[in-house]
């Protein structure tokens, strides 16, 4: 048990300190124009190559691969939860759609290829921005069950 919880907390802070590797090389990315478009896709690359290195070395599951990334994106989560009940808070919100729109410049080189619409009177790339932080752990836990069934193939 002991073990399990040090490889989760390890694996969480992995992907936390990724995120934010990844956000300071979106800013140095963006300065060369359309080749940032990159960044992104490399970033969804490497997570799922985490799950898969991470499954396979440490033999966590998949399950374990998803809270932890889900632990990992926390700071995206709650600013994104607080924007969604805005009206049940008796406080303005823009320092959290502050924080969510920093915390995701990873996926930032996408948005000009996003339509420019709006559902509920939000940007789409903002309504992307606070829904992304649920779907990155995902790829991390793809990785850990692409893993587990190469396992079971190899084995």
């Amino acid at each position: 048990m002991q073990q399990n919880t040090k490889s989760f907390l390890a694996l969480s802070r992995y992907l936390f300190l990724l995120h934010l590797i990844f956000i300071f090389i979106t800013l140095l990315l963006l300065t060369l124009g359309r080749f940032s478009l990159v960044g992104p896709f490399i970033y969804f690359f490497i997570l799922i190559l985490v799950g898969v290195r991470k499954a396979h070395r440490v033999k966590v599951s998949p399950l374990t691969v998803l809270a932890a990334g889900y632990l990992s994106q926390l700071p995206g989560i709650i600013p994104a939860l607080v924007i969604f009940i805005e009206k049940l808070l008796p406080f303005n919100n823009d320092a959290f759609e502050f924080v969510v729109q920093i915390w995701q410049t990873p996926i930032y080189p996408l948005y000009p290829l996003l339509p420019r619409t709006s559902y509920w009177d939000i940007p789409l790339y903002f309504l992307i921005s606070l829904t992304v932080s649920f779907i990155l752990p995902l790829l991390p836990a793809i990785g850990a069950c692409l893993s587990a069934k190469l396992k079971r193939t190899d084995g």
